[in-house]
């Protein structure tokens, strides 16, 4: 049986948990408090990266933000999106096979809980750059590790590759990107989880009738896996918002508040 969180059954378990086509902690509080402070009046074509099932792309689409377009390499997630939520363009594809002309001129580019998944972070950045637009603005909530540190062994290669908090500037530089801010939402995270593994136990029968039971063994255990290690530090979470390096009119600019105590304060 094919154990994973990204497979069709393991997608269709944290949608019924999550009450909705969520992939990422926190749900739309998560979108909400990401987005608090963007430039909304310069957004108007949004690239949902690694878009799953949609939940998150529809959010932006119902809340008047503009176009959007999610991508994801899973055609079963994709075939289902183009069903459920019509409003949104919807694409099967690889990011780091991403190319111009149909892929440029995004004022948002944005990943909830997808790069660590990635094989070739750099070129991801480095495609999702291509499809900004100068000025342009990423946008990204994401797993990380201390630095030099490998992901929870337990976890498993379903964790990815989390990224480095401590050097994600150096990376998101490296690839066309210059970072604005970066908050440590580890905390958040633990939360969500936390609530998550709630959500499990509440709709067990369902899971156990429609999945069977070793896949509610799988997601509890995996799940709560993660949230001990979150609790250790061995694993966080982050925000983090960019703007593309090239001179603009406004990338210069600073388009969030000031983050009380530096980069990295709690929220």
């Amino acid at each position: 049986m094919d154990f994973r969180m990204n497979s069709p059954a393991g997608k269709a378990i944290l949608a019924r948990a999550r009450n909705g086509d969520y992939a990422h902690p926190g749900e739309e509080e998560a979108i909400a408090a990401a987005v608090d402070g963007l430039p909304r009046e310069r957004i108007h074509r949004l690239l949902d990266v690694g878009c799953g099932r949609g939940g998150t792309a529809d959010w932006f689409w119902r809340h008047g933000w503009g176009e959007v377009t999610g991508v994801d390499i899973d055609a079963a997630s994709i075939e289902y999106a183009r069903m459920r939520y019509p409003g949104v363009r919807f694409l099967q594809q690889d990011v780091c096979r991403m190319e111009r002309p149909q892929f440029q001129g995004f004022d948002l580019v944005y990943l909830f809980t997808a790069l660590y998944a990635i094989p070739d972070q750099t070129e991801a950045l480095r495609r999702m750059r291509m499809a900004a637009r100068p000025g342009g603005i990423l946008l990204l909530v994401d797993y990380t590790r201390p630095a030099a540190q490998p992901p929870p062994p337990e976890l498993g290669p379903e964790i990815g590759n989390p990224i480095e908090f401590e050097t994600v500037g150096d990376t998101l530089a490296a690839t066309g990107w210059k970072l604005q801010t970066r908050e440590d939402w580890t905390p958040r995270f633990a939360v969500w989880y936390e609530n998550l593994l709630e959500r499990f136990a509440r709709e067990r029968d369902w899971i156990v009738d429609t999945h069977g039971p070793d896949w509610y063994g799988y997601v509890t255990g995996w799940y709560e896996a993660l949230w001990k290690a979150l609790g250790a530090r061995r694993l966080g979470g982050t925000l983090v918002r960019a703007t593309t390096r090239e001179p603009a009119r406004f990338a210069a600019e600073p388009f969030l508040p000031l983050i009380h105590g530096g980069e990295g304060a709690e929220p």
